[in-house]
């Protein structure tokens, strides 16, 4: 059973409606390098989804990047990568959607 803090993300070009449904389906969130860094990472906010915020709300037993900010935690790293279908590298973590506001 997964269990852990609330994390939240919100609704983007790169957190589409879409995405959210495959995310909630899957049970995992991928991230991709930052533009300018070779290094993927999922990222997040730390807590639930602001009131009236379209987004998603998720709990993972995968623990964050140690030394990060408190508020807005990563998961990156060797083990956590993955090749998608077009040839690019992410990152994966495992998560329950709890909370999908993304219509």
């Amino acid at each position: 059973m997964v269990r852990g803090p609330v994390y939240h993300g919100k609704e983007s070009a790169t957190q589409t409606p879409a995405d959210a449904l495959v995310q909630q389906s899957s049970g995992e969130i991928w991230g991709y390098p930052a533009i300018y860094s070779t290094i993927p990472k999922v990222k997040a906010f730390a807590g639930p989804l602001p009131p009236g915020q379209r987004g998603i709300e998720f709990i993972t037993d995968e623990q964050p990047d140690p030394g990060g900010h408190p508020g807005l935690p990563e998961w990156s790293g060797p083990h956590r990568q993955v090749i998608d279908g077009s040839g690019r590298i992410a990152a994966r973590i495992r998560v329950v959607v709890t909370r999908n506001a993304q219509p």
